[in-house]
């Protein structure tokens, strides 16, 4: 059996062991910082951030076992003047030559900073022991992240992005970086994306104000500019079923392509809505299956391991007087006839969601 819920700091432990299989930029595999980012999580849930300022990481729970298994994390506003987004715009230029008959068509990367950014969607680890199972854990962590966004939409930006991973080299390092970035920064990948975790200022004092062509790059540099990893090609497919488009805009880093959806257009939050729930389900006709969230409202100061939002998923069937649902997780969100809960049905979108 499997929950959804928010992060809170006793998983500290399960979340070094998962960050240091995929040591990303939103979940580094360093304690004290994971522990940052549970702290700020826990005041995003309780209310103590203001909506811009809100990050939120979810956890997805294997109950019998007792641990975490999986993370997925939303970043209320990617790109603050305290710390703003940076990223290579991608754009072309021509030139020809009457005289030589000669026509080019060249990529150019323009270095661009946001400072009122969208909401990102981004952290989302699963135990690879848990890839591949039957219910399709990976698209549930995913999921919840639009299901709250659905919610709460007064908590999040009117964009959404997502960043890609690109193909690595084996020891996890970047051949556009070492191509690129090096030459304009004398420090390794590693370091860098290390860095660029607290400070993303010595690109901008470092990299070129310019446009720079990418035909000056080794070719197997340029093929890698925008493509999607292997590992993420799945994650690729669902975003672009729920109306996420590549932006034409790359990380510095890496390479990896942002893809970007209107919030109010993105298939997966349009299907959110506020029910009543009125009890489990008993019958043998379900409607379907869909994932619900319920949040604990609680304005007071809250104990360090109490639990604001949980999730969990399952059949359901709709009735005049609201949502009957039954789950093996039903009983660990505590609701009670008559309470509102988060609703977002897999079944009537099934080949986009």
């Amino acid at each position: 059996m499997f929950l959804l819920r928010e992060v809170r700091p006793s998983d500290i432990s399960d979340l070094e062991e998962l960050a240091s299989r995929l040591n990303t930029l939103n979940l580094p595999a360093n304690s004290e910082t994971l522990k940052r980012i549970i702290k700020k999580s826990r005041d995003s849930f309780g209310k103590k951030t203001s909506g811009t300022e809100g990050e939120y990481v979810f956890v997805l729970r294997d109950v019998p076992a007792d641990r975490v298994i999986g993370t997925a994390m939303i970043i209320a506003q990617h790109g603050t003047y305290e710390r703003p987004a940076v990223y290579f715009g991608i754009r072309t230029e021509e030139r020809y030559s009457p005289h030589l008959k000669r026509h080019f068509v060249h990529q150019l990367l323009e270095l661009q900073f946001n400072y009122d950014g969208p909401t990102e969607i981004g952290g989302l680890i699963l135990h690879p022991d848990f890839r591949g199972h039957d219910l399709r854990l990976g698209k549930l962590l995913s999921f919840v992240r639009f299901l709250y966004i659905g919610m709460r939409p007064d908590r999040f930006r009117d964009e959404i992005v997502a960043e890609l991973l690109p193909p690595l080299n084996k020891d996890g390092t970047s051949s556009l970086w070492d191509a690129l970035g090096y030459q304009f920064t004398g420090i390794d990948y590693l370091q860098a994306d290390k860095l660029s975790r607290e400070n993303v200022d010595f690109i901008r004092r470092l990299f070129p104000s310019t446009p720079i062509y990418t035909s000056l790059l080794p070719e197997k540099v340029r093929n890698l500019i925008g493509s999607v990893g292997e590992p993420t090609q799945p994650v690729k497919r669902m975003l672009e079923r729920i109306g996420f488009r590549y932006d034409h805009s790359i990380d510095p880093f890496d390479g990896g392509p942002t893809f970007r959806v209107r919030t109010q257009s993105c298939l997966a939050t349009q299907q959110v809505s506020w029910e009543t729930f009125i009890g489990k389900y008993e019958g043998s006709d379900p409607d379907g299956k869909a994932m619900i969230g319920f949040e604990y409202d609680d304005e007071n100061e809250i104990e360090e391991e109490k639990v604001r939002f949980r999730a969990t998923f399952g059949d359901y069937k709709r009735t005049p007087h609201g949502i009957a649902f039954i789950s093996e997780g039903i009983d660990f969100l505590k609701m009670q006839p008559g309470d509102r809960i988060g609703f977002l049905p897999f079944t009537n979108t099934q080949r986009s969601l």
